[in-house]
């Protein structure tokens, strides 16, 4: 079967952005994803600035655009990668500093 990877993606951070918000965040999702975040939420505690992937954690150099957009954030806010593998019901949260250099 042929998937559209860019439909996947799509559908996936839609699938996180109705975790998130049924958690209480309100999200931003990224215009084509062409910033180093694909979602944002935020609620009073503070924003998540989030990176959807699908089987596999970001290669080292997406790992290290993120790490760079991390520098400007304020104290309330945390990167994180979703993971979400083929048939799961949940994803894989890891902050940014849980993932390999």
């Amino acid at each position: 079967m042929i998937v559209n990877r860019k439909r996947k993606g799509n559908r996936l951070e839609h699938k996180t952005i109705a975790q998130l918000t049924a958690a209480g965040y309100l999200c931003i999702q990224s215009a084509a994803s062409m910033g180093p975040f694909d979602i944002l939420a935020i609620n009073p505690l503070g924003i998540r600035c989030i990176q959807v992937k699908s089987n596999d954690w970001p290669r080292p150099e997406e790992r290290e655009g993120l790490r760079m957009a991390a520098m400007g954030l304020p104290p309330n806010a945390r990167v994180e990668c979703w993971r979400w593998n083929d048939g799961a019901r949940e994803p894989i949260i890891k902050r940014l500093d849980e993932l390999p250099l």
